[in-house]
């Protein structure tokens, strides 16, 4: 979701600069965010100094006021460029869409409602303990068990993100996977981190799936920003 379907750096960018100053750590730029970031969020705050014990003593008013400035400025971030376009011709080619997220299940949620694009997915799902973003992450556990529960196979199903994670669980489940730039990591580590594809532009998705499944290209996919 974030960085991915929904274009919002800028405001996770305030908003890690705002926690940064929570802890007296000087602010850093969007590309040092992208060089340094990294989940669980425990090892980002180890990169930028601040110990373990420190971040874990003050991880739930961090993760208040982290959410707070995020909120306020994600309303100015839109869907990114390609993305209705996109989820109409994976409905069309009956792809089956889930939402795999390490955001708030609730925030999520009320995200993804509105932007009014809930019917595309069979599965939205977020975190629902604020502590596992953290310290560890649930990924993997969730799309294994969505995949079991619903028959998926592996070499019918990939992923797509903007962070190292998604490459990980690819290689780790053996499905497609695909990177895009423009969110969490700057373009070089994405580049070090891809499993299959680097993407700058969901628009590049069709081909890509085209290639792979045999789908049917789309004649006409729009280059304009999307609100």
């Amino acid at each position: 979701w974030n960085g991915t379907l929904f274009d919002d750096m800028e405001a996770t960018h305030i908003a890690t600069n705002a926690c940064l100053n929570f802890f007296d750590i000087p602010e850093i730029t969007l590309e040092e965010e992208q060089e340094l970031f990294t989940f669980p969020l425990i090892h980002f705050y180890e990169k930028v100094g601040v110990s373990v014990d420190h971040y874990l003593k003050h991880a739930k008013e961090v993760g208040e006021l982290f959410h707070s400035v995020y909120n306020t400025h994600k309303e100015h971030c839109y869907l990114a460029k390609g993305a209705i376009e996109l989820l109409n011709w994976l409905t069309e080619q009956d792809v089956t869409c889930k939402i795999l997220s390490n955001h708030n299940q609730a925030i999520l949620n009320n995200d993804v409602a509105h932007f009014n694009i809930e019917h595309y997915f069979d599965e939205i799902s977020g975190n629902v303990d604020p502590a596992t973003i953290v310290t560890g992450m649930n990924k993997f556990e969730r799309l294994e068990a969505f995949m079991q529960e619903n028959g998926y196979s592996a070499e019918s199903s990939f992923i797509i993100g903007d962070s190292h994670e998604e490459p990980e669980l690819a290689r780790k489940m053996n499905i497609l996977g695909i990177s895009i730039t423009g969110g969490l990591l700057s373009p070089a580590r994405i580049e070090k981190y891809k499993k299959d594809y680097v993407i700058d532009c969901l628009t590049e998705l069709p081909e890509i799936l085209t290639k792979e499944w045999g789908l049917e290209l789309p004649q006409n996919m729009s280059k304009t920003k999307l609100a």
